[in-house]
């Protein structure tokens, strides 16, 4: 089989990451840090094996097979990880290629966990956040053109015509890939100036506003100071992380055709939202800790936080009570909407379970009568409601099997649990919930299982139980 695509896919990626290492040295010789000239070399040599990837498949003419893109699905983050973790070593840090690999994974992969010590060069830190932007950008990327194709558009956004949205043809690919691209960028800027109107420095507001709208931020960008401007900021560029990209495309394409006002899956985000901040907000006023609008802002700002995947706590303000614990956890398992950044299990999604539950109570009442599984006013097919049953089944089972694996490392039952909702939903704050802020005591073979459990998340796991599917199955014709 060829995978002339695969190849393509792999070449382009390389040719975006490449101009990425300019930044920091850009910034190096702004601030007159003379340790940087090694990330002119690095973005060479990553443009140069762009070419040769790019090179291996110039036939690539025709459709993109589901094991083309699943493939890519897995590969590419293991090589982004490899060729991120470059300059940690190249900086003369002396650091363990372990730890270094767990912290281009958890960039990369916007979950926002480190193993890496706090007083990390100026450069270095500015590279950590544009991987975890480059990450957020490339899932984002990645869900308008190689997931359609691997999950069969199953739950990526039930309130538009997905047929005439996506094409495994590579013409048709790169139309959306620079659409979501221009979106992506756009609310970075954002974000960077609501953090810079908040009163942050131009630095700290940059970084911030990288791992924001990526969904990164967590326990690698530390504590927020609770001050209301930058809590304010910070709520908000949240917010863009979590909203339907994909829906607000449409929006931007083709005037019209589609209503956000009747977005059934907003509606549900909006809804949980301001149950969720309503939720946080009571206990401390019931119990007199906070005044009412600290215990007001505190409460929304960690629901839009963690609904969003984000994780980013402020200082000396971490809800202590069981209760906000496991509701904060739970909004992270949940996530955002089809179309973001924002990693968890999806509304969308939980959204056609719930109909699907509903559908089934009524059928057991009526055996006659035929119902559908609706969202929005519009049936959805049944193998796209099929596809989300099974991804529920995998998530459950992976949880389950990794959370036993992670307990070998002596942690106590809530740090297993965290840190494995934390991998698996791409939110390193739920770790900082339970005051594991940093990962660099794990043994080197729990860091290890912990990077492929946040690909897992970022992939979305179906990818991966496909490419096992392949195996197995050529395995079997081979006997």
């Amino acid at each position: 089989m060829r995978f002339d695509l695969f190849w393509v896919l792999m070449g382009r990626t390389a040719y975006v990451f490449a101009p990425l290492y300019l930044i920091p040295f850009a910034y190096g010789i702004i601030v007159g840090d003379a340790s940087t000239g090694f990330f002119p070399v690095l973005s060479v040599l990553t443009f140069i094996l762009g070419m040769v990837f790019g090179n291996m498949g110039r036939s690539h003419m025709r459709q993109l097979s589901v094991q083309e893109g699943t493939l890519f699905l897995l590969v590419v983050w293991f090589f982004l990880a490899l060729l991120g973790m470059l300059p940690f070593h190249l900086a003369g840090l002396h650091l363990s290629p372990i730890n270094t690999f767990f912290e281009s994974i958890s960039a990369l992969t916007t979950t926002g966990l480190t193993a890496l010590p706090e007083d990390l060069p100026p450069a270095l830190l500015l590279w950590r956040g544009l991987m975890s932007w480059f990450g957020g950008l490339l899932f984002v990327v990645i869900l308008v053109t190689v997931q359609p194709v691997v999950g069969g558009c199953f739950g990526v956004d039930f309130s538009v015509r997905q047929e005439r949205l996506f094409s495994p043809l590579w013409n048709r690919m790169t139309r959306p890939m620079h659409e979501m691209t221009l979106l992506y960028i756009a609310i970075t800027i954002a974000a960077a100036l609501l953090y810079l109107a908040g009163g942050d420095t131009v630095f700290s507001a940059l970084l911030l506003a990288l791992y924001t709208i990526a969904s990164g931020a967590g326990p690698m960008v530390g504590d927020l100071p609770p001050t209301p401007s930058l809590m304010l900021a910070g709520g908000l560029s949240a917010l863009l992380s979590a909203l339907p990209l994909l829906t607000i495309r449409q929006l931007l394409r083709r005037r019209g055709e589609v209503d956000v006002l009747r977005h059934t899956e907003l509606h549900a985000f909006c809804l949980l939202f301001l149950a969720a901040g309503l939720a946080l907000t009571m206990p401390p006023l019931l119990r007199g800790t906070s005044s009412p609008i600290d215990a007001i802002a505190h409460g929304f700002f960690y629901a839009i936080s963690f609904l969003s995947t984000n994780g980013l706590l402020l200082a000396g303000a971490i809800p202590v009570h069981g209760g906000a614990v496991l509701l904060l956890t739970l909004l992270a398992i949940i996530g955002g909407c089809m179309g973001s950044a924002a990693g968890g299990f999806r509304i969308s999604r939980l959204l056609v379970l719930l109909s699907l539950s509903w559908t089934e109570l009524r059928r057991t009442l009526h055996p006659r009568i035929v119902f559908a599984v609706r969202q929005g006013g519009m049936p959805i097919p049944i193998h796209s409601v099929g596809r989300v049953l099974v991804l529920s089944f995998f998530f459950a089972a992976v949880f389950s099997v990794s959370s036993l694996l992670i307990s070998l490392a002596n942690l106590a039952p809530i740090e297993t649990i965290a840190l494995t909702v934390s991998c698996l939903t791409t939110t390193g704050g739920v770790a900082g919930l339970v005051h594991m802020d940093t990962a660099a005591a794990l043994p080197a073979w729990t860091k290890i299982i912990c990077a492929f459990l946040m690909i897992l998340g970022r992939i979305e796991i179906f990818a991966f139980f496909l490419f096992i599917g392949a195996l197995f199955k050529d395995t079997g014709h081979n006997w």
